[in-house]
């Protein structure tokens, strides 16, 4: 008799989870109606700030089973549902926030958001005006990448490109860990440059996204670098300088390097890179020794060579190695210039001081970016 009870219950409580489960989910969220965010651009005017959030929209399911996706304005239709470009104005990034959801019924989720793209005019003030509502909660994950626009934001968000279905995904494509290691661009979260703000030497950077022309598509860079101090952009490095201050802040895998030498254009492949850096103060003299090493081998040279050369990839067209050395020399040094110019402080060395040569940290922060010695070697390693 008890086995019979045991039986009749065990069915009662599988009934019970059947029908919790086919009639409305456990109660779980109706994706319908929320708004699930994947990138946010933000821009300033006068005192509002401007938000355009992608959005991605689920497809609803019709009775056969199939999605039933429909167009939505500034979005593209798809089997899994479609994207869409919402703006929202306010006084503050939460009020902005607001709108939107005042606008479209729906409940922004922005843990799903993975690009923050600042327009220039916010670049131009304090970005942690906008940026400090992002760090007050959960909001957005910390590892969300940041990047400064040239021009409005929101028309790089709306960028149409052929390298993804939407800009956002685009942009992370620029923005990915395979374009940092190549030294394509520098990469930077929010976790990272909240940090660098907050630090003693207040300088942060991150990569500028542009839109280019290609034909009649537009293509979507990171190749350049804005640098902040104290949260206000105060320059920014070209094509050539970012890829200078990758090889000192990032280890590099098979990135490009191209130097002219004997009348022939060479481009050496960056198999690996290392670096040291070695920071300290003699008598009053703060210094900086920066080692950087690179490992490269040959990819393509732009004459014909023996069949013998071009079978050993360990056999490097000489003097090759030393003309990149110097090249390679030369653009960190205006590199480190610049920076020295701007008081940008591109190597962490007011942490290091404040870290290991405190005594003279009251003394020397305020002025030594300007004061620092910088003593640079640059060597290429051929490896097959």
């Amino acid at each position: 008799m008890h086995a019979k009870n045991t039986v009749r219950y065990f069915l009662v409580i599988i009934a019970v989870i059947l029908f919790s489960f086919f009639s409305n989910d456990f109660n779980l969220i109706n994706v319908q109606s929320t708004a699930i965010v994947t990138a946010i651009a933000i821009d300033r005017e006068n005192e509002e700030f401007s938000i355009s959030a992608q959005i991605a929209i689920p497809a609803a399911k019709s009775s056969s089973g199939k999605s039933d996706s429909q167009g939505q304005s500034g979005g593209s239709g798809g089997g899994n549902g479609s994207f869409a470009s919402i703006e929202g104005k306010g006084g503050t990034i939460a009020q902005a926030i607001e709108a939107i959801n005042g606008k479209t019924g729906w409940y922004p989720k922005l843990v799903f958001c993975r690009l923050l793209i600042l327009g220039q005019s916010l670049c131009e003030s304090n970005v942690f005006d906008a940026l400090d509502y992002f760090l007050r909660g959960e909001y957005v994950a910390h590892d969300c990448l940041l990047a400064a626009a040239e021009g409005k934001a929101s028309e790089i968000l709306a960028a149409k490109t052929p390298l993804g279905s939407t800009s956002s995904l685009a942009i992370e494509k620029v923005l990915s860990d395979q374009a940092m290691r190549v030294g394509a661009s520098l990469p930077n979260t929010l976790r990272e440059f909240s940090i660098s703000y907050f630090s003693a030497a207040k300088s942060g950077y991150m990569p500028i996204v542009k839109k280019e022309k290609e034909g009649e598509d537009e293509i979507v860079s990171a190749s350049e670098t804005a640098l902040f101090i104290a949260g206000k952009q105060i320059g920014k490095l070209d094509k050539r300088e970012t890829f200078a201050l990758a090889c000192i802040k990032t280890p590099l895998r098979l990135a490009g390097y191209s130097v002219e030498n004997e009348g022939a254009s060479n481009t050496l492949t960056v198999k690996n890179n290392r670096r040291k850096l070695k920071f300290f103060v003699d008598g009053d003299q703060p210094k900086m020794e920066i080692k950087l090493t690179m490992y490269a081998g040959i990819a393509d040279v732009s004459k014909s060579m023996p069949v013998e050369d071009i079978a050993d990839i360990g056999d490097l067209p000489k003097g090759v190695l030393s003309v990149a050395s110097e090249q390679l020399k030369a653009q960190l040094n205006g590199l480190i210039e610049k920076c020295r110019a701007l008081s940008f402080d591109a190597f962490d060395a007011i942490g290091k001081l404040q870290k290991y040569e405190h005594k003279h940290f009251s003394t020397l922060k305020d002025s030594l970016i300007e004061r620092m010695q910088v003593s640079l070697t640059v060597d290429f390693e051929g490896i097959r």
